[in-house]
């Protein structure tokens, strides 16, 4: 079959439709449908999975673009997401396994600045030499280049606009590490500085002129396109060097649906938490052009066995930064299509002031152009250009796990990332440093705070519950007047619990009752709930499953909200 994360998948009370989806075929679906009606473990051995790796050979894919049209018009159409379930890609723990979409860094071990700083890098840039330039890019307002360095190492080459040096490369670098570090595979990106004359235009080098016809580019095309491009005062060009991923490319990520050609692909990926999750991390940075065009799949063989590696790209349209040009006033408030604010205008004859109109900028050429306080930040209200259906199906539980990750982000790790964007404008760097750290923070106020926060359980030997409240932890809210715990014996085939009785505790820590089980193969149900909390939802109970196993309790289940 499919990794353990699929079995989860087959044998999860209602998921058995996604099976239908990865066949097809009606028979199958019926039969995985007895399959998860029958008796079965809740729990399995190895528990919780903890990487998800891609079992079914991919090598027959072919590359497959998504169509811009169809996937702007499907979410600019589809705008609400009313009673999304919960994500069916995580382990029972209620976590994401590494896979070829995901690698747990932030907070599976600490992340130095040092880390961040260095992201994916396995080089120092393109090779010095000549470069030849093996395509180029006519149209848009700054210039583009495929390239082959001294090495032969194929790059993307990207330049700032006339006025904005370092604007959108060191955007580019300087996102790029923070996404790398949140866990998502990424490009390798480099600022790099090149010259006229280092340019070779290579045998099949193409070039279509305003108007005209594909032809073979020329020496005057190389020099009209550089004239949009922003130059340093010696003469150089700065430029974002993005090295060529590896594998074969063969299309976009939807942010719906399955790929149907990838035997792999079985989650829709409106219900993978990462892609739910990329919605708040999208928030923080203000990524607005978060949509297909933006990633890119390859095709990776290893060991006579093909997969698709997932990644995400082009972050030059974050922060303050529209690529281009600064970043307009309106955008992460807005959607481009936006009826009713239309229609709101209209009836109030303009007098209908949106709150971007008012709001003050921090504007620089260096970095463009951002809110001036971001203390305030309402991540509920940000919006991308078009909106993209895995952030709309984003629960309350798949914020909560974005914004722990986030939260594991320090002001060093930030200024890190803002190092390696190399705009070498002080002022404008420090106050990136504060914007992202105060937008952090809002983030953890908001999510880490609207649902149960309780984290990390551990049941010792001795019978003693101990857990963390991230949300008090941070500081984001106050202690409640007491924990809860209802204890349960488990039996993990029938899915029956026992009560074995209910426990308080003002601290973070509770002992179990006197009758808790402790033979091999055991398993206990807590309910773990706050009494007094500053929300009511701290009062829902979260679930946890521990598995007594070689003299040890194992966590082996914990859910933080209903399916």
């Amino acid at each position: 079959m499919h990794t353990a994360t699929t079995r989860k998948i087959m044998n999860a009370a209602g998921r058995s439709r996604i099976a239908a989806a990865v066949a097809g075929t009606v028979a199958l679906s019926a039969a995985l449908t007895i399959a998860t009606s029958a008796a079965s473990p809740r729990f399995y051995d190895d528990d919780p999975i903890w990487e998800d790796r891609d079992t079914q050979d991919a090598s027959g894919m072919k590359p497959l673009e998504v169509d811009l049209l169809v996937d702007l018009t499907t979410n600019l159409l589809q705008r609400s997401a009313i009673g999304a379930g919960r994500a069916r890609n995580v382990n029972t723990v209620g976590e994401v396994p590494d896979s070829s979409w995901f690698t747990n860094r932030a907070g599976a071990r600490p992340l130095t600045p040092d880390d961040v700083f260095k992201g994916p890098d396995t080089t120092s840039g393109p090779a010095p030499g000549k470069w030849t330039i093996t395509s180029s890019k006519s149209d848009g307002v700054t210039p583009g280049f495929t390239i082959k360095d001294s090495k032969g190492q194929l790059w993307f080459l990207k330049f700032d606009p006339s006025g904005f040096r370092g604007m959108a490369t060191g955007t580019e670098v300087a996102v790029t590490k923070l996404v790398w570090a949140l866990g998502y595979h990424v490009p390798e990106n480099h600022i790099a500085y090149m010259r006229r004359e280092q340019l070779v235009i290579g045998d099949s080098a193409k070039f279509t002129p305003p108007g005209g016809v594909r032809r073979a580019m020329r020496p005057d095309d190389l020099d009209s396109l550089l004239q949009r491009a922003d130059r340093e005062a010696d003469g150089a060009y700065r430029v974002v060097a993005s090295k060529a991923l590896p594998g074969k490319p063969i299309g976009r990520i939807r942010f719906y649906d399955t790929r149907p050609d990838d035997p792999n692909d079985i989650v829709p990926h409106e219900d993978r938490r990462e892609l739910r999750g990329y919605g708040v991390f999208a928030a923080w940075l203000n990524h607005t052009d978060a949509k297909a065009i933006n990633s890119l799949d390859t095709l990776i063989t290893e060991n006579g066995r093909s997969f698709v590696r997932h990644h995400l790209l082009d972050f030059g349209s974050s922060v303050g930064s529209a690529g281009i040009g600064p970043a307009d006033y309106w955008e992460g408030s807005e959607y481009l299509l936006e009826p009713q604010q239309t229609l709101k205008q209209m009836l109030s004859f303009g007098f209908a002031i949106p709150k971007w109109h008012t709001e003050k900028f921090h504007e620089s050429p260096s970095i463009g152009r951002f809110p001036e306080d971001n203390t305030n930040f309402n991540p509920e209200l940000w919006k991308p250009r078009v909106p993209n259906q895995a952030f709309l199906h984003g629960r309350a539980d798949d914020k909560f796990w974005a914004a722990q990750k986030l939260m594991t982000l320090t002001s060093e790790h930030l200024r890190a990332a803002i190092r390696a964007g190399d705009f070498r404008d002080p002022a404008a760097e420090q106050f990136l440093v504060k914007a992202l750290a105060e937008r952090r923070d809002a983030i953890g106020r908001a999510y880490l705070t609207a649902i149960n926060p309780v984290v990390e359980p551990v049941l010792d030997t001795e019978g003693t519950l101990s857990f963390r409240n991230a949300a008090v932890e941070a500081d984001f809210a106050r202690a409640p007047r007491a924990y809860r715990a209802e204890w349960f014996r488990f039996d993990n085939t029938s899915a029956q619990s026992e009560r074995l009785g209910e426990t308080v505790s003002r601290a973070t820590e509770l002992a179990a009752p006197v009758a808790l089980p402790s033979h091999e193969g055991a398993f206990v149900h807590v309910r773990l709930s706050s009494v007094g909390g500053p929300t009511p939802a701290w009062e829902k109970p979260v679930n946890m499953f521990f598995r007594y196993r070689s003299g040890l309790w194992q966590l082996v289940g914990f859910e933080r909200m209903p399916s």
